[in-house]
């Protein structure tokens, strides 16, 4: 039943199918041929799936992420971001990638990070002169720090399915977040490029403080999310709810850019993104629990003891396995499908789960940037209003980076673990 169920899902990719109907509809026909299991476990299985306390985090922080976009957050974040670096050589650049480690502390998701961050900086650079699809491969391996500096709606499904803890993996994927920010800015400081010299002037130390000042209840946020969780205060689904509800305030009371009356349009939003995410979960549920079913972790295990007994080999090749997987699969879905196999691996070979789960989740993460399937690159080349093909011209460096980190983290545990022992331990 293996096969059939991972061709059909291959063809219906290929046909260009919807990811949450590829993985029903192949479910569906692998239970058909397989003949012996009643057909109502895929409506079992998709509610037991999304039956979960922790899950309730992802539309709460969909919905704060729409409320910061709207009420003005995500736009003082980016202005304080320009007093900060903006009079660098290639400071557009550099104030986007700023912009998005700083904004994906507050929202937990690579396309709302994307998104937000992309509707304000791209139109500037565009007209600055840089092109379209720099400005949109930019965009998008910064909007990939989203879910790895943490908050993360990857993580909390990854900690909600195998029970690693989230307030770790959180800590865990601060520093490679940050480091992924760190190279981004390296590689467009050295872009050989006329365009990529111009920078803003720098702005007077009056200046920065009243950006500051102005941006001072968006740069908090990440705080009071963080520290809640860390510390105890509370769990990463009521985090979410605080999330959402300090970015309603904010934007109601402090900086007077929601209106009431914008609030059923805003809430009707966050709906729709969140029932995609919740959708693609659901239907990814079944098709984990028929790989589960079919013993299909135990077959990788036996497989990867056939090729090697080296643990560094092993993860190796599971990192090499994500990234092509990544080309083709977008990323949620490949981590519900993934993680019940890969975790029981993880624990096989010995690895700190904390470890394996943070390198799994920037791995699939990455996979947003590559083509022919990376989402990001589809949202980045549509608020660019450019081709994916004239984005995927330029993001190559920008892999080099994403894909360097993930080999760093994968071998130096440490970058991992650091906060935990700091923090937790």
């Amino acid at each position: 039943m293996l096969i059939l169920l991972f061709a059909a899902f291959l063809v219906l990719m290929v046909m260009g199918i919807p990811i949450f109907f590829a993985m029903a509809m192949s479910s569906l026909i692998a239970l058909l041929f397989q003949g012996e299991l009643s057909l109502m476990i895929i409506p079992q299985r998709m509610f037991a799936m999304i039956d979960s306390f922790s899950l309730l985090a992802i539309p709460f922080f969909v919905l704060a992420g729409v409320f910061m976009e709207t009420g003005g957050i995500s736009a003082r974040l980016v202005s304080f971001a320009g007093a900060l670096v903006g009079h660098f050589r290639a400071g557009l650049c550099h104030v986007t990638v700023v912009s998005a480690m700083i904004f994906a502390g507050v929202s937990g998701s690579a396309t709302a990070d994307t998104s937000a961050i992309g509707a304000i900086v791209i139109p500037a650079m565009i007209k600055a002169g840089y092109k379209k699809g720099f400005v949109a491969a930019l965009l998008a391996s910064a909007g990939a720090i989203g879910p790895i500096i943490p908050p993360s709606l990857i993580m909390i499904v990854y900690g909600s399915m195998t029970g690693v803890s989230i307030a770790a993996m959180f800590l865990g994927g601060f520093i490679p977040g940050v480091i992924i920010g760190l190279g981004l800015m390296i590689v467009c400081y050295l872009w050989r490029s006329q365009t990529l010299m111009a920078r803003d002037r720098r702005a007077t130390l009056r200046e920065a403080a009243r950006r500051f000042v102005d941006a001072f209840w968006a740069l908090i946020s990440p705080v009071i999310i963080l520290g809640g969780i860390v510390f105890g205060v509370f769990t990463p689904t009521e985090a979410g709810v605080v999330a959402a509800v300090y970015a309603l305030l904010v934007g109601l009371f402090i900086y007077g850019e929601i209106r009431v009356k914008d609030i059923p349009d805003m809430l009707v939003r966050g709906a729709i993104t969140a029932t995609i995410v919740m959708s693609i979960i659901a239907a990814a549920g079944v098709f984990g629990w028929l790989l589960a079913s079919e013993q299909m972790p135990a077959i990788v295990a036996q497989w990867m003891n056939g090729v090697t007994d080296s643990p560094a080999l092993k993860m190796l090749l599971i990192q090499l396995f994500l990234l092509v997987l990544g080309c083709f699969v977008e990323g949620l879905a490949a981590a519900i499908i993934l993680i019940p196999v890969l975790h029981p691996l993880a624990l096989q070979m010995g690895l700190d789960p904390v470890h394996f789960a943070v390198v799994v989740c920037i791995n699939i993460i990455v996979g947003g940037v590559t083509p022919p399937v990376g989402v990001l690159l589809y949202v980045s080349s549509s608020i660019a209003k450019t081709t994916l093909e004239d984005t995927s011209r330029y993001v190559l460096p920008f892999l080099v980076v994403l894909v360097g980190v993930i080999v760093a983290t994968a071998y130096i545990p440490s970058l991992v673990t650091f906060l935990l022992r700091l923090v937790l331990r």
